[in-house]
């Protein structure tokens, strides 16, 4: 009986589905709008719906311009015990047009990533919840009770801007840590390192883009504060 429990805590921390077992649920879908694809570990794909959970190491794919998805994590990802029965909020993201994504480390239990090879997000946590690593092609970034937006394209590189709190990214070419501070911005080009902190008024004389598939309009927020 023991041996038995070991293996099936075992499957479960590296996002197996094991019989009778329960994938390991960190959020919630509050928001889905069309057509978003989810394809849990070990699970065929599904179409995403409102109130679905989220299963730690779900890749999810949104097609189309208008295709939007906001998770509401419902468990730190630092394995910090959250009451689901209170939906209590410790963090929220939210996605926008096409997109590809994992949500949460599928290789080992309670490891705080999510991994963007594809789209624009923003993701706010609370202060208190336990960081999370945001890891590009470009670059790793590290978020801690903060506001803050992503783009991620094969043209652009990474680009990160900081509206509340720090955040610190490390390029995977190279060079030192830098770190964004409120109002802030960053682009990390592919194959490149981070450039130099910028002040967010300097994004109106910046052609980031150029002829671009996104408009830097699309990541104007409102005043920094709590998800709500």
């Amino acid at each position: 009986m023991r041996a038995a429990a070991v293996i099936g805590i075992a499957l479960m921390g590296i996002g197996l589905l094991g019989t009778g077992a329960a994938a390991e649920e960190i959020g919630i879908a509050a928001v889905v709008k069309p057509k978003v694809q989810a394809f849990p570990p070990g699970a065929p794909p599904r179409e995403l719906e409102r109130r679905n959970p989220i299963e730690r190491g779900t890749r999810v794919k949104l097609e189309g311009r208008d295709a939007f998805l906001r998770v509401d994590f419902t468990r730190a990802f630092g394995c910090k015990q959250i009451s689901l029965d209170g939906r209590r909020v410790s963090g929220v993201l939210k996605i926008l047009g096409p997109s590809d994504a994992e949500l949460g480390g599928s290789t080992s239990s309670c490891e705080p990533k999510v991994r963007f090879s594809l789209g624009r997000f923003f993701l706010a946590l609370l202060p208190g919840e336990p960081p999370i690593d945001v890891d590009t092609p470009e670059a790793v970034s590290g978020v801690k009770g903060t506001l803050v937006r992503f783009l991620v394209h094969p043209l652009v590189g990474t680009f990160v801007a900081v509206d509340e709190g720090v955040v610190s990214v490390q390029a995977k070419a190279g060079g030192d840590p830098v770190e964004v501070e409120a109002g802030q911005w960053v682009l990390i080009p592919p194959g490149g390192l981070a450039t130099r902190p910028a002040p967010a008024n300097s994004l109106d004389d910046l052609n980031v883009l150029g002829d671009p598939p996104f408009q830097l309009r699309d990541f104007t927020t409102g005043p920094p504060g709590p998800p709500q």
